[in-house]
């Protein structure tokens, strides 16, 4: 396999981006509660199962000891709202922020909802939350991820699914997301949200490199 060598199967692999993905939207849709952190460190713990890169993110909530997590959940929900809520930030969450500024969302927000709508995608979203918001975005690359998964074996269905994730990237995550990250880092020092952003980063640019691997291998076959 040369997806990746530290990754078992590419099984494995494919389903690793599905959770890797669902993590990092839930984790900006989502407060951090009791319920939700101990959530995330089984999904923490199974990732670092499927796959032996050591994002921060992932050790620190594996990591956390169930003993502490009450103590953590009450610390890490001041951190979001202190970021999120009494700072207005999710606006900075949001896509037309970095690639349109001083300008109308609105005609950003429809291009997004016809990409979603052609790949047969909608969204629940909360009353914060726009079709441009970060965490709709990676949510929308979960969902790929996982029609990618669920077609291993048809060969031209995946190359399909990938070029349509591969595109999304190219277009409507990188124009934008190191920005936001970058931000982030800096207001969200120490936190689980400056780790999000550091594994943000590093994940997009060597996911893109693992699909376009991945692609190659299909096209042999």
């Amino acid at each position: 396999m040369t997806v990746n060598a530290e990754v078992k199967t590419n099984t494995d692999w494919l389903y690793s981006r599905v959770m890797t993905y669902r993590l990092l939207s839930e984790m900006l849709q989502r407060k951090p509660t009791l319920s939700k952190l101990i959530e995330w460190r089984r999904e923490a713990g199974r990732l670092m199962q499927l796959s032996a890169r050591p994002h921060a993110l992932l050790l620190t909530l594996e990591d956390t000891p169930l003993a502490n997590i009450i103590q953590d959940a009450d610390q890490q929900c001041s951190v979001y709202e202190h970021l999120f809520e009494q700072h207005g930030l999710p606006s900075g969450f949001r896509a037309a922020e970095y690639v349109r500024p001083g300008q109308e969302p609105c005609g950003y927000e429809a291009m997004l909802n016809s990409v979603y709508s052609r790949a047969g995608i909608t969204f629940k979203k909360t009353a914060q939350e726009t079709d441009d918001h970060i965490g709709i975005e990676l949510e929308f690359m979960s969902l790929l991820a996982e029609r990618l998964a669920e077609s291993e074996g048809n060969t031209l269905e995946q190359i399909n699914v990938i070029q349509a994730q591969l595109d999304f990237m190219e277009h409507y995550l990188q124009p934008w997301v190191p920005a936001l990250c970058q931000q982030l880092q800096q207001q969200a020092t120490h936190s689980l949200y400056g780790q999000w952003a550091e594994m943000v980063l590093a994940y997009l640019e060597q996911d893109q490199e693992d699909l376009r691997h991945y692609a190659a291998d299909l096209r042999y076959v």
